[in-house]
């Protein structure tokens, strides 16, 4: 789930569910299952980084195993720390991390320009803006695929 999903579960705070939390949603679980993957080789890496990584984003320390790829990067490419699959992963984890931040702070910002209009035209910018932060996610994401496709080709 997105961070602002997971913060407004047990809250009585009103939330409209976005294309950019399903986004984020889908980075943090490939972030997870690049953790977790053992590669083509199905050779388990055990160091002390991944493991900790593991640790934090298993439990409840999801966002200090996120800001690790965001502030670690690029220590995360070292295959001797984290294995050669979360390696060869990581060079597209960081981008794509920094790509979805500018998404949902330009969500942020429209929402926020889009309550001040009266109903009838906040439902037809929300439908818009909807689609057009969706679409602009997966083609980000696609952008990513293309642009680190040698490394990722390794991977598989």
């Amino acid at each position: 789930m997105s961070q602002k999903l997971v913060d407004v579960l047990w809250s009585s705070e009103s939330y409209l569910h976005s294309p950019v939390d399903d986004l984020e949603s889908f980075y943090y679980t490939a972030q997870w299952a690049a953790a977790f993957n053992d590669g083509v080789k199905g050779e388990k890496h055990n160091g002390g980084e991944i493991r900790k990584f593991r640790e934090n984003i298993s439990g409840d320390k999801r966002l200090a195993a996120t800001h690790m790829v965001r502030s670690e990067y690029p220590d995360f490419l070292e295959e001797e720390k984290y294995g050669a699959f979360f390696a060869d992963s990581a060079a597209l984890l960081h981008p794509w991390l920094g790509k979805l931040d500018i998404l949902k702070a330009d969500w942020s910002r429209l929402m926020t320009q889009t309550k001040k209009l009266d109903d009838t035209k906040m439902k037809e910018h929300l439908h818009d803006d909807f689609l057009a932060h969706g679409y602009r996610g997966v083609a980000e994401y696609f952008e990513l695929i293309r642009e680190h496709r040698a490394s990722l080709e390794k991977v598989v």
